[in-house]
């Protein structure tokens, strides 16, 4: 059995922009910071953990506390809320998402899970509103650590268990972002990127071996998972 490791923002969901939107000014309203670095690429680590830390760090010298930390979640979460209820076309699929996902749950040859530098809520939300059905697919979030490393090495430890293997055959990583590809290649994990034009260039010079536009062509998907190699490897 092989495993598809799935990210969320920009590689199931269409959601990149409403959730930078989002981010950047719950930075502002709760804390004042209206200035915040939007080049995620550029953070030790690019999750909603690590920049949130990362940024606490830079502006007060410090970690945020739990309390800081668990209102700042809610405010954002609450305003991604907000913007589905005003828009919901902010938070659709890319295409076939849903069905590809459904498809390959019921494949034999293949496990899903889900690892994402979202918070769970956000995260959950999202995949909600966007109607992809996660229910029975192990998934990690940003709670599960500061690293994209962290949260897909919890990702393959709850499959492992979930569906009863002591390894994978294969373990795929699908996501849109150049820190998706190198973390692949950090835990040689095979990638497959999901982005068209300056997107799919910028993940295949950064080692992706093989990037597909969306998910509306199953039969592509599943050849294109079961060709795709790790990012750098010869």
């Amino acid at each position: 059995m092989k495993l598809a490791i799935f990210d969320i923002d920009g590689t199931l969901t269409n959601t990149n922009n409403v959730d930078d939107e989002c981010f950047v000014t719950a930075f502002s309203e709760l804390l004042g910071i209206d200035d915040i670095d939007t080049d995620w690429p550029a953070y030790p680590h690019t999750t909603d953990s690590g920049i949130t830390q990362h940024v606490f760090q830079e502006r007060f010298g410090r970690n945020p506390e739990p309390m800081e930390l668990d209102k700042f979640k809610g405010s954002f979460v609450n305003m991604l809320a907000e913007q589905y209820q005003a828009d919901g076309s902010s938070f659709a699929e890319v295409a076939g998402a849903s069905l590809a996902v459904g498809r390959l749950k019921k494949d034999s040859a293949w496990a899903v899970a889900i690892a994402t530098g979202c918070w769970r809520d956000s995260a959950l939300l999202k995949l909600n509103a966007a109607k992809i059905d996660t229910e029975q697919i192990p998934a990690a979030y940003a709670e599960d650590g500061l690293s994209r490393e962290e949260i897909l090495k919890a990702a393959l430890s709850q499959s492992l268990e979930q569906y009863r293997v002591s390894r994978f055959e294969k373990v795929v990583s699908v996501g849109d972002g150049v820190w998706d590809v190198r973390t692949a290649a950090r835990l040689n994990f095979a990638f497959l990127g999901v982005g068209r034009g300056a997107s799919a260039t910028r993940l295949s010079q950064a080692g992706a071996t093989h990037v597909i536009e969306d998910f509306s062509d199953y039969d592509r998907l599943v050849r294109f998972l079961t060709e795709a190699g790790v990012p750098g490897a010869k």
